[in-house]
């Protein structure tokens, strides 16, 4: 059996610096602004780390250490579109994090999110701005070769077999859909 975790992002209150992301909970009623997807087990370090980490990783997980990669969509600084980066890199503030643990029974499920989220970094094609004007306007103009952070978050879903079809919501509406299912968010630290 496979884990990930969707880690969704709680705004903090109003700073400049964090205005997209309060736009983002004020436009969508959430205090939710950003999601990603956390594979604990998948670090950037060789093969022989890799083994050696996979033996501490609930431990470390226990002990909020930020190990593994995350994925999503973003448009901060030079990590524009579909990317995956450190944890570490990503959870330098886990009290502004809550997370749902997916449990993936069927392998071949869980390769084939695995490479749904490879694939969509490999074609990177920067952030999906079009996509977040489905929030605020009735008119939607999809943008199939881009992301927006909830959308691939959703579809990795979808290709574990968590959802049954793919789709562009926002990080509010992925968590209710995931509580509905009845998985329990909880928080980072």
């Amino acid at each position: 059996m496979k884990r990930a975790r969707i880690l969704f992002y709680v705004t903090p209150k109003f700073k400049w610096k964090y205005l997209a992301n309060w736009l983002i909970s004020v436009w969508t009623r959430s205090k939710y602004s950003h999601c990603e997807i956390h594979d604990p087990r998948r670090e950037w370090v060789s093969a022989t780390k890799q083994k050696e980490m996979f033996e501490r990783y609930d431990s470390l997980l226990k002990k909020n250490v930020p190990v593994g990669t995350m994925h999503t969509a973003t448009m901060r600084g030079e990590d524009n579109g579909t990317v995956c980066r450190p944890a570490s890199e990503v959870l330098t503030h886990p009290e502004n994090w809550r997370y749902i643990e997916i449990e993936i029974e069927n392998d071949t499920a869980f390769a084939a999110g695995m490479a749904y989220m490879d694939y969509q970094v490999k074609i990177n094609k920067g952030y999906s701005r079009w996509d977040l004007l489905k929030f605020i306007s009735p008119i939607h103009f999809p943008d199939n070769k881009r992301n927006i952070c909830s959308e691939f978050c959703h579809n990795f879903l979808y290709y574990v077999g968590i959802f049954k079809k793919k789709g562009i919501v926002s990080p509010k509406k992925l968590h209710k859909k995931l509580t509905k299912l009845g998985y329990k968010a909880f928080k980072l630290q």
